[in-house]
């Protein structure tokens, strides 16, 4: 844990507004955050642009609009419920959230899950960009790669700002996006834009599309479990665990649900508008995202300019949450190196590690073909579903019915601290679980699991997963002495808060 025996020199300027902390412990007397931020961060962050295309599957796999919005709607519910449960955990521990892996996997253990998490943050940083270029390019607003470049340039200014520049930026972005959202959904609604046999339950239910759906959207949802009490970790510390469970639930579901919803409404309406246009088939020929120009022609249904205001808000969402991965992938870079040998979590190892992230994320963006996320945005999807749900799973059980909150901050940072190296406990309940999973498993173009066949194309390897893992790990753990555990708990952090200095 990082502590300084002196005063830091005090900063003025620009860099005085530049945050201070990475990995270590965030003090009590630091924990101002504001509750409603945890809702609006999630908010802008999952209302963006790469929500609209997940939006579309359905519609594409031959789903009517009703059973897609309820397919969305349940897989989005599915995926909240674990990932707003890891929000109890920032302000409980007052750390990010990889660091809070090595209880259960062990300090060289956890190092495979850090690197996954790397790879999701630093992928999100390059899909958004890749979309945020290519959508623009579409609009014949320039070309896709220097747009690539400059908005994985603004999310790395912000993410080196930090923390509450984060929460300020998305708050505002909020804002906008609710009230194009509601001009949207309730200007198509009042017009009656949308037939009534979009909305036809009988006789239009196709098993295999709908769990599609389903798993897309849960499996989406789950992305962000990586670095939810990143954005926690500064609320105080007697924040209430159902409040903010609920708050950040209302954000992750209704930001990602309304934009998935538009995108399935913009890819139903999309064929009728065709019929009465003619011209529109050469429009979306060079719509290499596969639904900018929807968006754009039934936002015009409203009122002209519409869609491109949800487009622009969509992609200030976007930056934002790249900030936020980039940002996340700062610290779990540090938590990885601390790991290997100790760091001291400085201002300056942040900006370093950000810009590793930010710059190779960029650089990548403005080199990924424009259709790339068109063509493999499910395969992405359910890759990192398969990965990231088995450790929520032990993470969770850990955390809620095995340890039940009682960690010690200052042992997870020794290096022969309580923890270990290696817990074979976390490992061999992820191993489980993912073995469980591969029967049931699904990935377009690589790999079909023989119970995913005999089902007739449902995939419930998800489903399997999680349960699995969690179970495994519930049982693995029964032998650990928790009150010798908790002794040496309560002498390692009696004094933790004194620890904890402001550091430069």
């Amino acid at each position: 844990m990082t502590t300084t025996t002196d005063s830091p020199r005090p900063e003025t300027g620009v860099i005085a507004r530049v945050e201070t902390r990475s990995i270590d412990y965030v003090p009590l007397r630091e924990r101002k955050g504001r509750m409603l931020d945890q809702s609006t961060v999630w908010f802008a962050g999952s209302a963006q642009l790469l929500t609209i295309a997940t939006g579309t599957i359905g519609i594409a796999l031959g789903l009517n609009l009703a059973w897609t919005l309820i397919g969305l709607a349940l897989g989005t519910i599915l995926g909240t419920i674990p990932v707003s449960a890891h929000a109890t955990q920032g302000p409980h521990l007052g750390l990010p959230q990889m660091v809070q892996s090595r209880p259960q996997f062990g300090r060289y253990g956890a190092l495979f899950i850090w690197a996954m998490a790397i790879v999701v943050y630093w992928g999100y940083v390059v899909l958004g960009g890749n979309l945020i270029g290519t959508t623009a390019e579409g609009m014949g607003w320039g070309a896709a790669a220097p747009w690539a470049v400059i908005v994985c340039l603004l999310a790395l200014v912000l993410a080196i700002f930090g923390y509450h520049w984060l929460h300020a930026a998305q708050r505002y972005i909020s804002y906008g996006l609710v009230i194009v959202i509601l001009i949207y959904v309730i200007g198509l609604g009042v017009l009656g834009q949308v037939p009534a046999e979009f909305f036809n339950l009988v006789g239009t239910f196709q098993v295999g599309p709908f769990m599609a759906v389903l798993t897309a959207a849960a499996a989406y949802q789950l992305t962000w479990a990586f670095f939810v009490s990143d954005y926690s970790r500064y609320m105080p510390k007697e924040t209430k665990r159902g409040v903010i469970v609920w708050t950040t639930s209302g954000g992750l579901f209704l930001g990602l649900f309304s934009f998935m919803a538009i995108g399935a409404v913009a890819a139903s309406l999309l064929p009728s508008l065709m019929e009465s246009n003619p011209g529109l088939a050469d429009q979306l020929a060079g719509d290499a995202t596969g639904f900018a120009v929807s968006l754009v022609v039934t936002g015009q249904l409203v009122f002209a300019g519409l869609g491109e205001l949800v487009l622009i808000f969509g992609g200030l969402g976007l930056i934002g949450l790249m900030a936020m991965c980039v940002y996340g992938g700062s610290l779990t870079l540090i938590t990885a190196l601390d790991s290997i040998r100790p760091v001291q979590a400085t201002r300056r190892i942040r900006v370093i590690t950000i810009l590793i992230v930010g710059i190779t994320g960029a650089v990548a963006a403005a080199l990924v073909p424009t259709d790339f996320l068109y063509n493999n945005l499910y395969t992405v999807l359910i890759v990192l579903a398969y990965l990231m749900g088995p450790w929520t799973a032990v993470n969770l059980t850990d955390f809620f019915f095995v340890r039940k909150g009682v960690y010690s901050v200052t042992e997870m940072f020794k290096r022969n601290g309580m923890y270990g190296f290696w817990s074979w406990r976390g490992i061999v309940s992820y191993l489980a679980a993912v073995v469980a999973m591969i029967p049931f498993m699904y990935i377009p173009g690589m790999f079909e699991g023989p119970i995913f066949t005999a089902l007739g194309g449902v995939d419930l390897a998800f489903f399997v997963g999680i349960p699995v893992g969690g179970v495994v790990y519930w049982l693995v753990s029964r032998n650990i002495d928790l009150v010798a555990e908790r002794e040496l708990i309560a002498e390692a952090d009696k004094n933790i808060d004194a620890i904890g200095k402001p550091i430069e």
